[in-house]
């Protein structure tokens, strides 16, 4: 059986993914990651298609490095269809990841 958790590494500090590619109205995201500094908080946000920052969170990793959050798809920004990204940003560290949003 082949694992699908994620960890991260030297080479590749700071790992961040969602559960699904698309995403409608109402529909819930879940944001989970993996970090090799548990002791510096993470902040995460979402950018619509017209790149405004539409949400914004600071996380504390867990012991391990491990960190989650969900966010609820909709409300002021979530107007129009098209390639979202949300990126995690941890001190010099930016990871970015594009999903998809039906409006």
């Amino acid at each position: 059986m082949i694992s699908s958790a994620v960890s991260s590494t030297p080479n590749n500090p700071l790992l961040v993914t969602v559960d699904q590619t698309q995403y409608q109205r109402a529909d819930i995201i879940s944001i989970s990651g993996d970090s090799t500094s548990d002791n510096q908080s993470i902040t995460l946000s979402i950018e619509n298609t017209n790149g405004v920052k539409i949400w914004k969170e600071s996380i504390n990793p867990k012991n391990g490095g491990n960190f989650s959050t969900l966010v609820i798809a909709g409300g002021g920004g979530w107007e129009n269809s098209g390639a979202y990204t949300l990126k995690a940003v941890q001190n010099n560290l930016i990871k970015e990841i594009k999903f998809q949003f039906v409006a």
